[in-house]
């Protein structure tokens, strides 16, 4: 028996395990004549083989635990990006923007206080949330009434902790749900003297003094975060017997989105009523960051060194700094329509419904990142959709399925989600004719083939009954080989939905077309069909390109008018500031039987 002295270590399975130890103990003189499968000794091999197996699956899982790229665990991943000196994103809170009234009665104060952390309720999809102030709003008497400024109230449980100092050690919060966006430091000397320090957020050591009063937020756990101090060089050192209060909101996260309608839960002093208008619903809730995006962030943010240079710097301070905002894309304003030399542009998208970030979230943004770059100008340009309608022709095998054609459709569109889902989530996504029409033939095993067109679609929600001037690109050339004027039985590679035009007194019910020639035009149809021309020239569409400039006045219009276009290329690209969507309402998907 070759090399039988030995015992072999290859094998990492349970019966590769007994199989080596068999092996092994069969070379030995003394245990030739045992039965290994009947005996004893079996029973013995197992448990043997058990513990050596149970040995190397612990060895290979601490081994991947060490390393950021094969870490398993997030409390692995958050350690590792705490070396790189990256604090994985907190859940934030919803923000709603509201206008307090109160009722004081008889009464004339001169002001009135809505104390920080009042609370204001609200309910969404059936879910009961609290909403509060982050600090005392003076709303003074003007003429017999006390109604505030616009001002935000967020999201969140408020909570409270005490921490007594023990060897000035990290101290953790208990809430898996901490926005730490929020979170308020108070340090008080002891228990028995009430004299206290207000704390400021530090997010390096650049300007700290030994005398310097900051706190510092690191991951902790998996889903925690934990409070530091300085050690008397960067930043003051506390003292044993020192208190911590920590004051923060423990937050739903993106759920309290599109809140909009809140109520007081308590009287103003406890003799004031008060209302609450809603100017601006819910936004910018978001969710923490999970495993595979700090795996991707830390390392990116490590190496922009806190400062502003190359588009990737900008776009990993961004995701860190701001955890609401979902996607975004940097390019230089040399690459802008039109050029704006010597500027970063920045487009966003946050999380929830609302598809552009906020104003208030925009200056954020500039006042942020106007401190890390000295050589570049930030400015942010709200993206531009694009969305795409889909009309799909799938034949089928009707002797290999038992399905209807309504499941089959139902499978159809699911590919279709799936798609969506795994490559349209970025700036830059562009749509893969290809790749569509592969998920679609792969939704069953029936589906013989699919003949799949698709039309690019810009959305626009012009000022009814006055003019509006409309310049954008589609990005793409459209499908227009031959200018020339375009047959009355010829469809339109440029064509609205409909909407109310109004001309010489009289409503239509119109479309924006092009003339095949490079102009775009205006007509509706008659009763017989035939295309009668209300405006023949209102703007002009640049084929080569897919820029359309235009003016119009409509009448009125349901939600919104879409322009499709026809596209020369099977792919979708798209650049800059655009975002590719599938809209839903336009996927169109037939079922027939496949014939010879």
């Amino acid at each position: 028996m070759a090399n039988t002295g030995f015992l072999s270590v290859s094998e990492l399975s349970f019966d590769g395990i007994k199989s080596n130890l068999k092996t092994f103990m069969k070379s030995k003189t003394q245990f030739q004549d045992y039965d290994f499968e009947g005996s004893n000794l079996s029973a013995l091999l197992d448990i043997l083989s058990y513990n050596t197996y149970m040995n190397s699956f612990y060895l290979n899982m601490v081994g991947s635990e060490m390393f950021l790229d094969s870490a398993r665990l997030k409390q692995s991943v958050v350690s590792h990006a705490k070396e790189l000196n990256y604090l994985p994103r907190s859940r934030t809170s919803a923000k709603a923007q509201v206008t307090f009234n109160v009722n004081t009665g008889t009464a004339t104060p001169s002001y009135v206080i809505i104390p920080e952390d009042y609370t204001v309720r609200t309910v969404v999809d059936g879910i009961n949330y609290s909403f509060s102030t982050e600090q005392d709003i003076i709303i003074n008497n003007n003429g017999g009434y006390y109604v505030s400024d616009p001002v935000y109230v967020y999201e969140g449980k408020i909570v409270t902790e005490y921490f007594t100092v023990a060897n000035n050690a990290s101290y953790v919060l208990s809430s898996n749900n901490v926005d730490t966006n929020s979170i308020k430091v108070t340090v008080i000397n002891s228990s028995t003297d009430s004299s206290n320090s207000i704390y400021s957020r530090a997010y390096s050591l650049y300007g700290l003094t030994s005398s310097s009063k900051a706190f510092f937020v690191d991951g902790a756990v998996s889903d925690q975060y934990a409070i530091t101090f300085g050690d008397g060089v960067f930043g003051k050192a506390l003292t044993n017997g020192n208190i911590i209060k920590v004051k923060y909101r423990s937050t739903n996260g993106e759920s309290a989105n599109k809140a909009s309608s809140f109520t007081a839960t308590s009287k103003i002093d406890n003799l004031y009523n008060v209302t609450v208008t809603t100017n601006a619903v819910a936004i910018d809730g978001s969710e923490r960051e999970d495993i595979e995006s700090i795996r991707l962030n830390a390392p990116k943010f490590f190496a922009t060194q806190n400062r502003a240079v190359t588009a990737d710097d900008y776009k990993t301070l961004l995701l860190q700094k701001f955890p609401q905002i979902k996607t975004v894309n940097i390019y230089g304003g040399q690459d802008a329509n039109p050029p704006q030399f010597g500027k970063v542009v920045i487009s966003a998208i946050p999380y929830g419904d609302v598809p552009i970030i906020s104003s208030a979230l925009k200056s954020e943004i500039i006042s942020y990142l106007t401190g890390k770059s000295i050589t570049t100008e930030p400015v942010i340009l709200d993206p531009e959709y694009l969305f795409v309608e889909i009309t799909s022709d799938v034949k089928f095998d009707p002797s290999l399925t038992t399905k209807s054609t309504q499941q089959l459709k139902s499978e159809v569109l699911s590919q279709i989600i799936n798609y969506d889902n795994l490559h349209l989530n970025d700036f830059g996504d562009d749509l893969r004719k290809s790749k569509l029409l592969s998920m679609i033939d792969s939704s069953d095993d029936a589906i013989i083939s699919n003949q799949t067109d698709l039309r690019a679609i810009y959305k626009i929600t012009p000022t009814r009954t006055i003019n509006n001037v409309y310049n954008f690109t589609y990005g793409n050339p459209i499908y227009r080989p031959v200018q020339i004027a375009y047959s009355n039985s010829e469809d339109e590679v440029i064509r609205s939905s409909y909407f109310t035009y109004y001309k010489d007194g009289i409503s239509y019910d119109a479309r924006i077309t092009d003339d095949g020639i490079g102009n775009l035009r205006i007509y509706f149809l008659s009763q017989d069909s035939t295309k009668v021309i209300l405006d023949s020239n209102i703007g002009t569409v640049n084929y080569s390109t897919g820029e359309l400039s235009f003016t119009v006045n409509p009448y009125d219009y349901t939600n919104s008018i879409d322009i499709y276009a026809k596209l020369s290329n099977d792919d979708i690209i798209v650049q800059n500031n655009k975002f590719l969507k599938i809209d839903y309402s336009k996927v169109y998907i037939s079922i027939n039987v496949f014939s010879q």
